[in-house]
């Protein structure tokens, strides 16, 4: 599969997030990063090798308005969180290639 690399800026100037990265609810417990529903579909189904029918689940496309609100915690019981927006800025600013995994909702016990 083909994967795009996103150019990122020196260390001196200011990086801005390129508006054609979006973020993709696939299912209710995974978000990915991509270009397109498209090609985050398929490199999902590429790295998990779930069946395609068991795969997606009210899948969506997130709004720019709920990259500010929604938050990423690194384990259920952590205080300190990260929005989507800052964890997408930084993937881009570390040079991730997309599509590729985002986040991932802790199921409930």
């Amino acid at each position: 599969m083909n994967k795009l690399r996103v150019l990122v800026a020196d260390e001196d100037e200011e990086t801005q997030m390129p508006h054609n990265v979006k973020i993709f609810r696939l299912n209710p417990l995974e978000w990915w990063a991509g270009y397109d529903l498209t090609s985050v579909r398929s490199a999902y189904l590429g790295e998990t090798r779930v069946a395609n029918e068991e795969a997606f689940d009210e899948e969506e496309e997130l709004p720019r308005e709920a990259m500010n609100t929604l938050r990423i915690y690194s384990n259920p019981y952590s205080r300190e969180s990260i929005t989507f927006q800052a964890e997408l800025a930084r993937m881009v600013a570390e040079g991730h290639e997309f599509p590729c995994h985002f986040a991932s909702r802790y199921p409930s016990s």
